[in-house]
């Protein structure tokens, strides 16, 4: 176990400086630990906010909407997929925010996880909750090929001398002072808190030994490491009797030839990002050298006309006796920034759009793009981002299952019935319900605000078309209220007011013609097609 321990310290150890400067430039800390080079301790130091941009930016697009699952039964077709779906989603929609950490620490570090843990409830199904982890608190079986091979995942955290001995009993434990992964500061220094019972903990490994089917307590801190605190069976399981790890892996980005590891998507555009940084902070001293200033003469100005000359006022006059004002003030003169930075930043700008998949407009950035330029930048996105997505949907369709089965633990141990509302009417919940190998798919699918603005506006411009394909006017409509987002009360009253014109037309026996294209007409009130330009007015219609 030692062993391991120091062979994932060391990995993460080598990794650390990089992986703080990529967490500087989204925290907006570049200069704080960064040489100003040589430009000392006055100078201007200027922090854009492109690297917070740039994951965010991944973040809005990723979770446009809710995480939800849908489930489909296995071959045995057991269990309630109603249920399972309805329990399912009610955790996912209230563990959003854990998802989304996740996935901004997936972004700027190679990969992150997603714990799920016992909690204290009186309600059972609030009886699980979930903590994202950043990569170096997990131990992972570098060895292993894909997640599902590894022999052994642990995760490595610091936990209060108080908690520990409520767990484990009361052992003795040699305390450490909590160290963060980014801060060195305390390893080998003294520290006069330690006495104190608030910054006692220990370090432990909770070891999930996939061979031996054992969950395995181990820290540091007690017996020296040559003990274990605890071992028992793996008690999380799915349906098929396999045994389950309450941690779930997020990798944005693979390493081909090693998929066990990740990389960071902010590696791709950090150094482009450092340049600009320097870039604009060279400018904002060239900008304050080039500040008016003056060598004086000593003796030669009393304070009076100093502060006449430092005020800067226009057309002030300020009388001296000297015949040659230059043996009395001279203008000191200072290098122009070279016109060269601007080429450079341009090109610094032009490398980190490529290192970034997301179309400028995308993030907000106005462009000259023609509508179809942006059609076609958005449907570039849209691919991109749907490659990220399909890991984040792997994600949140293995934690759903992962909640079921540890919620099933709970049900089996629960002797209560246990009942929950599902489209209004009360169901109870049993084991039963919960037992089976779901195929389990995310319902949510990637999108952006672009792409949903082009992709409205591509239905309402194909609405002519269809109707001279003779598609029903219902039908039309009806995927119309879908399309924008509006409220499902617009199709029925929109429904009866085009029968209402229906009934009037006929009785007014209006003249014969498309009774599609009729329809719709009167359903407008307007002689024209249902087309771009009588829907606008309509909320939700892109502009």
């Amino acid at each position: 176990m030692r062993a391991i321990c120091e062979h994932h310290d060391d990995y993460w150890k080598d990794k650390r400086r990089e992986l703080y400067s990529y967490k500087q430039a989204y925290e907006t800390e570049f200069w704080e630990r960064t040489e100003t080079h040589g430009m000392g301790d006055w100078a201007i130091t200027i922090q854009t906010a492109d690297a917070y941009g740039f994951i965010e930016s991944y973040i809005a697009s990723l979770f446009s909407r809710n995480p939800g699952v849908v489930f489909k039964n296995g071959l045995r077709a057991r269990g309630n997929k109603l249920v399972a779906e309805h329990l399912a989603n009610d955790f996912l929609v209230r563990q959003r925010t854990v998802v989304e950490d996740a996935s901004r620490m997936a972004l700027i570090y190679p990969m992150s996880f997603a714990k799920l843990m016992p909690r204290e409830s009186d309600d059972i199904y609030r009886r699980v909750e979930m903590f994202a982890l950043p990569p170096w608190e997990v131990l992972v079986d570098r060895q292993a090929r894909r997640w599902q091979d590894c022999r052994f995942v642990g995760h490595k955290y610091y936990l209060p001398v108080v908690e520990a001995k409520e767990m484990f009993g009361n052992k003795q434990f040699d305390a450490c002072r909590k160290v963060e992964f980014f801060d060195k500061s305390y390893r080998n220094e003294e520290d006069p808190n330690i006495d104190l019972d608030m910054f006692k903990f220990i370090e432990l490994v909770e070891y999930y030994d996939m061979i031996t089917g054992q969950l395995i307590f181990w820290s540091p801190n007690y017996a020296d490491g040559a003990k274990f605190l605890e071992r028992n069976e793996i008690p999380f399981e799915n349906a098929a009797g396999e045994k389950r790890i309450p941690i779930v892996p997020l990798y944005f980005n693979r390493i081909p030839d090693n998929p066990i590891d990740g990389y960071s998507a902010m590696k791709r555009i950090y150094d482009q990002i450092y340049e600009t940084n320097l870039i604009r902070t060279f400018q904002a001293n060239g900008v304050r050298k080039a500040s008016r200033q003056y060598l004086v003469r000593k003796g030669s100005l009393n304070d009076e006309q100093m502060a006449q000359v430092a005020s800067g006022i226009d057309g002030l006059f300020i009388e001296i006796d000297d015949e040659n004002i230059n043996n009395v003030v001279v203008p000191i003169p200072h290098n122009q920034t070279p016109p060269e930075l601007e080429t450079y930043y341009r090109q610094v700008q032009a490398d980190k759009d490529k290192g970034n998949i997301l179309a400028p407009f995308t993030r907000g950035e106005a462009t000259r793009s023609t509508a179809t330029e942006v059609s076609a930048l958005a449907s570039y996105s849209s691919n991109e981002i749907g490659r990220l997505a399909r890991e984040r949907d792997a994600m949140i369709e293995e934690l759903a299952k992962t909640y079921l089965d540890i919620l099933r633990l709970y049900l089996e141990d629960s002797g209560d019935r246990n009942i929950i509302n599902v489209d209004g009417k009360p169901v109870v919940v049993t084991p039963e319900d919960l037992k089976e190998n779901w195929q389990c798919y995310a319902s949510d699918q990637a999108s952006t605000p672009i792409s949903e603005s082009v992709r409205k506006r591509e239905y309402i411009q194909s609405v002519p078309m269809l109707q001279q394909l003779g598609v029903p006017p219902d039908i039309l409509l009806k995927e119309l209220v879908k399309t924008l987002g509006l409220p499902e009360s617009f199709f029925e009253e929109a429904q009866s007011a085009m029968n209402a014109a229906q009934e009037a037309a006929q009785a007014a026996q209006a003249p014969q013609g498309n009774p599609d294209a009729s329809d719709l007409d009167m359903l407008t009130n307007q002689n024209l097609p249902l087309g771009p330009g009588n829907l606008q007015s309509i909320p939700g219609m892109p502009k």
